[in-house]
């Protein structure tokens, strides 16, 4: 029985640890950008193309300084299968807002050589559920948050066409809150005893990566292509608190180290991204992109999970699979200070279903996106919306249940973008 209850408790505390997903992968960094869907690889605008594309720095003028952030509103259902005793009965997660930020310098050193620094989160979000959601013991709270410093450079080796590259220096945090439940018997039939709580919490070492890119751009036409090497985030330092009921205290007294503050490391990859992108302007005020990012989620193998008390390590098998992402952006210019913009995005999700969680469940996506743009003299807004369909997805496949949880997730949600820029030049 001892072992027993070992193991299930490795399962309880860790069983859901897919924190990752193609929902955690952000790409709105840019009021004019995100209102095209994120297609402007092949364009150079404004400083936000440190983060889409550092060859674009050759292509602009003086100073620039550009930033802003985008509210991203997330909502998600689940709904119970059968036969469990919660079978139908819907739980919807808990209102939140996440707030990302896009932030960039560029300047112009010579009339080929720029330079520019970016501060973004590429990777971050998170999801709450209620008190008597059922899957609070695998996740009641979890969050994702990253932040990424991009020093980059760009040369323009022709008048059309440019080279760039830089670093991601990286560090993120991993929150992961949740309910203890636990077999007192393993052998009965009986679900489980919710013991207590445990809340998860770590701070990665920095990480450093590469960009490098390439824009080539005409009158009309423009091409884009970047790649941004995969993250690795080692935490070393990450702490479990766990709080036991008292009533509970006495059942768990051969056990209780188990249940003792402590550390733990583990590795959680950021994939690498693949971009490339073609423009065209179609007349003098309407403009069209269409991009393919290509992630290499398939590094995100496995998770293993390493504590002070051994017998809480284990290795969890994900399986992520490699995805894409289409982009489709449209600007039109009604005047020399006026500019409309609209995209739309077809996300394919790297999550496999038996990976689906309450942390992020995700889904393959569409996404609809509209803005505006206002310059006058040397300042500029940037503003949109996006809506975020996520769909429905089950875990029963085929009336089989395939993940540790299981059951039917409806999810979608609504971002606001804005950005100013202000140019000297």
């Amino acid at each position: 029985m001892h072992q027993k209850f070992i193991a299930i408790v490795v399962i309880l505390l860790f069983s859901a640890s897919s924190i990752l997903g193609g929902g955690f992968a952000l790409y709105e960094f840019g009021g004019r950008a995100s209102a095209m869907a994120g297609a402007t690889v092949a364009q150079a605008v404004d400083a936000s193309t440190i983060f889409y594309n550092p060859a674009g720095l050759a292509f602009l003028k003086g100073t620039q300084f550009y930033g802003g952030t985008t509210l991203i509103f997330p909502k998600a259902r689940y709904v119970g299968p059968e036969p469990y005793p919660w079978a139908g009965n819907v739980y919807d997660a808990e209102s939140q807002v996440f707030t990302p930020i896009g932030i960039y310098i560029a300047h112009k050193f010579t009339e080929r050589l720029g330079f520019g620094i970016g501060v973004t989160n590429p990777f971050g979000l998170g999801l709450k559920w209620s008190d008597d959601f059922p899957g609070k013991y695998f996740s009641k709270n979890s969050e994702i948050r990253s932040f990424y410093i991009s020093p980059v450079v760009a040369y323009q080796i022709s008048p059309y066409i440019s080279l760039g590259g830089g670093l991601d220096i990286v560090t993120s945090q991993v929150i992961l809150d949740r309910y203890l439940l636990v077999s007192i018997d393993p052998p009965n039939s009986d679900p489980g005893v919710e013991v207590g709580t445990v809340y998860m919490e770590g701070t990665s070492k920095l990480a450093v990566g590469f960009t490098a890119s390439l824009m080539a751009r005409s009158e009309r036409v423009g091409f884009g292509l970047s790649y941004r090497h995969r993250i690795i985030n080692k935490f070393e330092d990450a702490t479990a608190d766990f709080t036991i009921y008292d009533q509970y205290k006495t059942l768990f007294v051969d056990n209780l180290q188990l249940f003792v503050d402590q550390k733990g490391s583990t590795e959680i990859p950021f994939p690498g991204i693949i971009t490339v992108g073609m423009y065209f302007k179609v007349t003098p005020k309407l403009g069209v992109e269409l991009d393919y990012n290509y992630y290499t989620w398939s590094i995100f193998k496995e998770l293993v999970l390493d504590f002070e008390n051994y017998r809480l390590d284990t290795k969890i098998e994900e399986d992520y699979r490699d995805s894409y992402t289409l982009r489709l952006g449209v600007h039109y210019e009604l005047n020399d200070n006026l500019s409309l913009r609209a995209g739309y995005i077809r996300d394919k999700t790297p999550q496999p279903t038996h990976s689906v969680s309450p942390l992020l469940p995700d889904n393959d996506r569409n996404n609809f996106s509209f803005g505006f743009g206002y310059k006058t003299g040397k300042l500029t807004v940037d503003a949109g919306y996006m809506f975020v369909n996520f769909g429905t997805r089950s875990t029963i496949e085929n009336g089989i249940p395939v993940a540790e949880f299981n059951g039917s997730y409806a999810s979608n949600a609504s971002l606001v973008f804005f950005s100013f820029g202000y140019s000297i030049r």
